[in-house]
C-alpha cells in the first residue's frame, strides 16, 4: 500500500478538529460574555438618556421653556411612556391633619431589557433603576424636593406625566414633551404636626428602596415609621408645587 498521503491526511484532521472545538469554545463560552456586554451597553445608554430626558423635564418646569424635543436610541429592549392615570403610583401627602391628604399621581417613562433584567424608569422626576425578579432599587438622578432649614419650609415637587394612549419604541425615538399646567399649595401646618409622606409604587416595579434612601438622607432629612410612612418634624409651611407634563409622541 502507498502511505504517502497518511501524515497529511492525519495532519489535516487534527488542525479541523483543533478549529471546530475552538469554534465551538467560543459559542459555548464567549458569545454569552458578548451579548451579556452588549446588555449592559444598553441599558447604560438608556441611562444615560433617561437623565437627558429628566433635565428637559426640569427646563420645562423651572426655566419656562415651552416644548422640548429628545432624540435617542432604543438598543436591545422597549422604551415606554405610561400615563399617570393608568400607571398606579401614588404620593401621598398629609400635613399631619385630616384637613389636608392627598394622592398624587404620577406617570413613567420606562426601558427594559430584552437580554437581560434591567429597568431603567424616569418617575415623578428621579432617574432609577433595578433588576427584574430583585427587591432592590437604586436612584441614578434626585428630583428637586428639599427642606430649608432657615424658615423649615418642605417643598415637594409632583411630575404628572400624560400622554393620549400608551406609548412604546425600540429603535430610534423622539421624546416630544410640553408643559400643560402647574400648580402650587402652601398648607400650613401646625406645630407638633408633622408632614407625612406615603409612596405607593406603580406597574414599571418596586422602587420603594430606592426612594426610601432618597427621603432619608440629608437633603429632604425625612424619618420612616412602622407603617411604611416617611415623617418630617419641625415643618411650618409645607410647599407642594405640582406639573402636568404630556408626552405627544416618541
Amino acid at each position: 500500500m502507498n502511505e504517502k498521503a497518511v501524515s497529511e491526511a492525519v495532519g489535516f484532521v487534527l488542525i479541523l478538529g483543533i478549529v471546530i472545538s475552538g469554534i465551538g469554545l467560543v459559542t459555548l463560552y464567549g458569545y454569552p460574555v458578548l451579548v451579556k456586554e452588549q446588555s449592559n451597553t444598553d441599558v447604560k445608554n438608556m441611562e444615560r438618556a433617561m437623565i437627558v430626558i429628566q433635565n428637559d423635564m426640569k427646563s420645562l418646569c423651572f426655566k419656562n421653556v415651552p416644548y422640548k424635543e429628545t432624540s435617542l436610541q432604543v438598543s436591545g429592549g422597549t422604551f415606554e411612556v405610561i400615563n399617570a392615570t393608568e400607571y398606579g403610583c401614588f404620593i401621598n401627602v398629609t400635613n399631619g391633619t385630616p384637613a389636608f391628604q392627598k394622592n398624587y399621581t404620577v406617570g413613567a417613562l420606562t426601558y427594559r431589557s430584552d437580554r437581560g433584567t434591567g429597568v431603567t424608569t424616569l418617575e415623578n422626576g428621579a432617574v432609577m433603576i433595578r433588576q427584574d425578579g430583585a427587591t432592590g432599587s437604586a436612584m441614578l438622578a434626585e428630583p428637586r424636593w428639599f427642606y430649608d432649614n432657615a424658615t423649615d419650609t418642605f417643598v415637594i415637587y409632583i411630575m404628572n406625566i400624560t400622554t393620549d394612549t400608551l406609548m412604546a419604541k425600540s429603535g430610534m425615538a423622539t421624546v416630544r414633551m410640553s408643559l400643560e399646567g402647574s400648580d402650587t399649595q402652601s398648607i400650613p401646618v401646625a406645630p407638633g404636626d408633622n408632614v407625612t409622606v406615603e409612596y405607593t409604587s406603580g406597574s414599571s416595579g418596586n422602587y420603594s428602596v430606592a426612594w426610601e434612601n432618597y427621603l432619608t438622607g440629608s437633603s429632604v432629612g425625612m424619618q420612616k415609621t412602622a407603617d411604611n410612612r416617611y415623617k418630617r418634624e419641625n415643618v411650618n409651611n409645607l410647599v407642594i408645587k405640582e406639573y402636568r407634563i404630556r408626552i405627544h409622541d416618541i
